[in-house]
């Protein structure tokens, strides 16, 4: 019997429908290892809330919606090795939820970078807005990275002393400052767990201590989003990037946070045209109180994107 093209074409189509299942019709996957650094940094469909989630890490497979996106890409290359911030995102302007993974089964898991006791939180102190944590040790302790990476910056730097700053392979970045000794040079590859440098008091501290940052596309956030400081563990297994990461949950810059005092404190990011007597009427305060709270003067050029409080 003779078959016609048309019909051999038809056949051909329908075996190859039969022999593959849903799964295999609705996904694929590639492999991009040999091109960019592994990651976890994920795009969703929809927005995912930290206080939603289970605390406890798990292994479980990540929805095939969702898109890997390598931190080479999310930093679009971006690579500098002399400065902590690159760059600006404003996060209140974000409306989409992405989710970033902090537990990758084909990497080390996260390791504490040096368990001692929380001497300052993330926060305002004293006029000021404390970018991280400071966890207590003594000079010469061993500082580890919290997870697996590379070091972007390994130097010093004023306020922050002897510095590394490592870029993990899901776009998360950690900070670890006041360091004695730095024991990586920038382009390293580094583990959860290796060694960076050595516990002390450079820079702008008044005592030997490790100032701990968590960053995202140059902005810091506050690091008791993750880890639980009290059991020197993680306390989700991914992180929801959205405008509420940094404290922005509406139009509005506000951010509220806690002062030493347990009393809340309000704080706005600075935008393009904001000035103090406009704030002052929007917050209903006086720009007196707030220069007072911030201890500049009424004269002061407010930055855009600097974080100012206003009660």
């Amino acid at each position: 019997m003779i078959i016609s093209r048309r019909t051999f074409f038809l056949f051909f189509i329908l075996s190859i429908a039969y022999c593959c299942n849903d799964s295999f019709a609705q996904t694929f996957q590639i492999d991009t290892a040999s091109f960019f650094e592994p990651t976890d940094y994920l795009i969703g469909p929809e927005p995912y809330y930290l206080d939603n989630e289970p605390s406890i890490v798990s292994n479980e497979r990540v929805s095939h919606e969702m898109m890997f996106v390598p931190a080479d890409i999310l930093y679009k290359n971006m690579w500098d090795t002399l400065n902590i911030r690159i760059g600006r995102t404003d996060w209140s302007k974000i409306s989409d939820s992405s989710i970033l993974f902090l537990h990758n089964i084909n990497e080390d898991s996260f390791v504490f970078p040096f368990k001692g006791k929380l001497i300052s939180p993330y926060g305002p102190r004293g006029g000021r807005f404390h970018a991280g944590v400071d966890i207590k040790l003594e000079r010469g302790d061993s500082i580890v990275s919290a997870f697996d990476g590379k070091v972007r910056i390994a130097r010093t730097i004023s306020g922050y002393g002897k510095i590394v700053v490592v870029r993990h392979n899901n776009g998360l970045e950690t900070t670890y400052g006041h360091l004695s000794k730095i024991c990586v040079k920038v382009n390293d590859e580094v583990k959860a767990g290796q060694l960076l440098g050595l516990g002390g008091r450079t820079g702008r501290a008044s005592t030997e201590h490790l100032h701990f940052e968590t960053r995202i596309l140059g902005e810091h956030f506050n690091p008791n989003k993750i880890i639980d400081f009290e059991h020197y563990c993680l306390k989700h297994d991914h992180l929801a990037m959205d405008k509420t990461l940094l404290g922005f949950g509406g139009k509005s810059s506000s951010l509220i946070v806690s002062d030493s005092a347990g009393n809340g404190s309000q704080y706005v990011k600075i935008k393009s045209g904001d000035t103090l007597y406009a704030l002052a009427l929007k917050h209903k305060t006086t720009v007196k109180n707030i220069c007072k709270l911030n201890g500049i003067k009424e004269t002061k050029i407010l930055s855009v994107g600097s974080r100012l409080r206003v009660k």
